[in-house]
């Protein structure tokens, strides 16, 4: 019952359309929300006491909150990609495996669908831009998780601990540039045939000259590995 609770709170906060509220609280909460989703959803497929339909609503509420919250998950792997952090995308194909195979495509289809909201919306970053939302972040995310009664000195200690070292421009450019091309392998199998004219004037063209070519080749890397990835795809699981 309290997970059943659970998920409907979370529902409520898509309803209301406070997605970024949940961003706000970072991105432990987002993953604790999607875990005790993925568990409700794989409890009603075994319980076979419940009554059939009461099952189905509450498999298809979690289902929900899983693909809601994964589209939320793509948003975020875009900017913080931008910075060297791959933790989301890392966090995302975890929990894509605790799935039916129905769900994984859902969350797969949810997930590119923020990524590529981000990837139209947002600029690229700067290494000082990057560097100062990185700390915004862990200070948020710190004062989420921290409730207890520390000093202002063990605080700020901890905050420190939680700053990422600096990544190398290049890398973090060549990184967005694979996943981007990742990503836009399912999108042109599935009939989008300029996601990558639309990639490389998005993405690549924007990053420093010096960067582009190498840019490139990590594009066409990823879109190899999304090919191995989606094997399996077909036309009927396009949507």
């Amino acid at each position: 019952m309290k997970k059943i609770v659970f998920l409907l709170i979370a529902l409520q906060w898509f309803a209301s359309g406070s997605v970024q509220a949940l961003e706000d609280q970072g991105l432990n909460s987002i993953i604790s929300i999607i875990d005790k989703a993925v568990e409700a959803y794989n409890n009603q497929a075994v319980n076979e006491n419940a009554d059939a339909s009461a099952n189905q609503a509450q498999a298809e509420s979690a289902a929900s909150t899983i693909v809601n919250l994964s589209r939320t998950l793509g948003k975020l792997s875009y900017s913080r990609l931008q910075c060297g952090q791959a933790d989301v995308l890392a966090e995302f194909t975890a929990r894509v495996q605790k799935v039916p195979a129905e769900v994984q495509n859902r969350m797969r289809d949810a997930f590119q669908l923020g990524f590529d909201k981000s990837k139209a919306e947002e600029k690229l970053l700067s290494a000082d831009e990057c560097e100062r939302l990185t700390q915004s972040r862990n200070l948020a995310e710190q004062k989420v998780e921290d409730t207890t009664d520390k000093s202002d000195e063990e605080k700020k200690a901890q905050v420190q601990k939680k700053v990422e070292p600096k990544v190398d421009p290049k890398l973090r450019h060549l990184r967005l540039a694979e996943l981007t091309g990742q990503l836009a392998f399912r999108r042109k199998f599935c009939g989008d045939k300029k996601v990558v004219t639309r990639d490389f004037n998005e993405v690549i063209a924007k990053m420093p000259q010096p960067f582009q070519a190498e840019a490139k080749q990590a594009y066409w890397k990823g879109y190899k590995h999304g090919k191995r990835l989606n094997k399996n795809l077909t036309p009927d699981k396009c949507h």
